[in-house]
Parts: structure tokens; C-alpha cells; sequence
């Protein structure tokens, strides 16, 4: 079993992610951190963790975070790959959850994920709220809603697990903004994948949003997102080809401020998709609605919906 972190510059970060995976209840296991950019801090960090399974890989030259992951899995050792962001944790049944539902799938390659808890700087959120349903599309999965607030259906980085045959046949492509979703439509088309989930409701990470909202602030496009989808037409469908233009394109030209955004994606969205009444919602809200608000009324959502599942 082999855990592949890709970091950058984040020593702190790393360490704890570090730990959380070699505190897993599996312990037959190897973390191949590789450190871009040859950051010495970060090694030192890790060499004092002092746990011969720990691997450092140290690249020659910066790769970026999907060239760096393709770089630690080909480093890997095990049959079995699980990816793990330096700003993220595990809870200590993650991977003996994951291989106990891997095992159960009669599938050559399963894809395993599991729930997170979706940590914002004010409160914490319990997603995804649904697992796909049986014959589902990924694609309709990933990118359509069941309401117009976020955390209905959700594969996050840190909980992928998956033979290391299918992330060597499928490489992470770098360059783009939507690298996890990206990897996951192709990886479904390769025969005998299959997405799961272990341990639902009850999550197995801690996913840091703070982080990774900093770093979708520094790439809002929306003309990117729309190229993106325009692009992998073929791998949606075109009830999850509107849903992402009205929910992901949209969000990014709200935060923008570019109000062309609002009526080219709309446009796009009928001409070549079958949008939803909930996606159409939500794009409506994304420029109308205070980011304030929808994030109050995220957070009542989120409090409802784990009080019905408690009870």
C-alpha cells in the first residue's frame, strides 16, 4: 500500500498530513512525499519524523501538483494508491475502510472515495450528502445538483484510492484548473472502473477549504471553465455539461464580476446541455444573491442535513 503527497512549500502541512497517514489502522504502508521545488525546509521536516516509511522524492525542477503526483506514483511501490494533499488529514480507519469496500466490488478497477469533513474558516460541513446512484453517471454525479448549494455529490482528492495499474494508465494531465474531476472522467472510461464509497455517512478526511479556496481565488476564469467543458464534451453528459457551466463556470464569472458571464453561460447551457431547474437556480443566485448570505444559508443546509442523518 503505497500513500503518494505531492507538497509544495508547506512544511507545517505536510508533517501533519504526514502523520495522519502513517497513524492509519493499516500499517503495511509507504508515504512517498515529493517535495517540488527542493524546498529544504520541508525535508528536514520530514527526516525528522523519523519513520523509515517515509520516501522523500526531491524533483530536479518545479512540476506543478499534477505532474508532481504522477511523479510520486510512479516512484510507489504498492498495488494500491491512495492520494493524500499536504493540507488535508486522515481519520485513522481511512485506508482499512477503503480496501475492505475495494476488495468487496467485483470490479478490476475500483475507484474508492469516502465522506469528508469539509472544513471552512467558520464551521465545518459533512459531504458529500449523497453517494451516486446505481447506473448513474459520473459525470451527472460530480457536476449536477440536487439544490443550489454546493456538497450534494463530491469525489475530493484526499479520499482517492485506486490500484496503481489505473493512475499509471491515467495520469494526472497538468495545465488546467479541474485536474481531480479531469482525472476521474477518464479513469471511468477505462473498462472495469468503477467509483465507490467506504464508511458513508461517517467521514475518513479532513479536507482544509481555506487553502483550497485561496488557490481557486488566484484562477477565477470562467472563460477557462468554459473552454474546459467545451472541450470534454464527450466525457459528460448534457445534463452534467449545463450543471457545470451553471454552477463552477458560473461561480467563477460571479466572483469576477463579469456580468457578460451570466448571460454567455446561460446561452451555452440550452444551446448544448439540458440544464436544470436547480442549476438555473443556482447561476441566477451566484450574481443576484450576497456571497454572505448563501453562506449562511450553506451552513443551515448543512446543519438540517446531518441532524436527519443523526436521527
Amino acid at each position: 500500500m503505497s500513500v503518494v503527497v505531492p507538497t509544495y512549500r508547506r512544511p507545517e502541512q505536510v508533517e501533519r498530513a504526514v502523520r495522519s497517514a502513517l497513524a492509519q489502522t493499516i500499517s503495511d504502508l509507504e508515504v512517498v512525499v515529493v517535495v517540488d521545488d527542493c524546498d529544504a525546509a520541508t525535508v528536514a521536516v520530514l527526516e525528522a519524523v523519523g519513520d523509515v516509511r517515509v520516501r522523500v522524492v526531491v524533483p530536479e525542477s518545479h512540476l506543478g501538483n499534477a505532474e508532481a503526483r504522477n511523479t510520486g506514483i510512479r516512484a510507489a511501490t504498492g498495488s494500491w494508491i491512495a492520494l493524500l494533499d499536504d493540507d488535508d488529514l486522515w481519520l485513522p480507519a481511512k485506508l482499512e475502510r477503503q480496501l475492505a469496500r475495494a476488495a468487496s466490488m467485483p470490479h478490476r478497477y475500483p475507484i474508492v472515495s469516502c465522506g469528508v469533513i469539509a472544513r471552512s474558516a467558520t464551521r465545518d460541513f459533512f459531504w458529500p450528502r449523497y453517494v451516486p446512484s446505481p447506473g448513474e453517471p459520473l459525470s451527472d454525479y460530480l457536476f449536477c445538483r440536487r439544490r443550489p448549494i454546493t456538497g450534494d455529490g463530491l469525489v475530493q482528492t484526499s479520499t482517492l484510492l485506486t490500484r496503481a495499474a489505473l493512475f499509471a494508465a491515467v495520469p494526472f494531465r497538468s495545465g488546467q484548473r479541474y485536474v481531480d474531476q479531469d482525472w476521474l472522467l477518464r479513469a471511468c472510461r477505462v473498462d472495469g472502473a468503477a467509483v465507490a464509497f467506504a464508511g458513508m455517512p461517517e467521514p475518513l478526511v479532513v479536507w482544509h477549504m481555506e487553502a483550497e479556496r485561496e488557490r481557486i481565488s488566484n484562477h477565477d476564469d470562467w472563460r477557462f471553465s468554459l473552454d474546459w467543458i467545451r472541450a470534454r464534451r464527450d466525457l459528460v453528459t448534457p445534463r452534467a455539461y449545463a450543471a457545470f457551466l451553471l454552477t463552477l463556470a458560473s461561480a467563477s464569472g460571479a466572483r469576477q464580476g463579469d456580468r457578460a458571464a451570466f448571460a454567455a453561460l446561460l446561452l451555452e447551457a440550452f444551446r448544448k446541455g439540458k440544464p436544470g431547474l436547480v442549476e438555473i437556480l443556482g447561476h441566477v443566485a451566484n450574481f443576484l444573491v450576497p456571497g454572505g448570505f448563501k453562506q449562511r444559508l450553506a451552513g443551515l443546509a448543512a446543519g438540517l442535513w446531518r441532524q436527519s442523518i443523526s436521527n
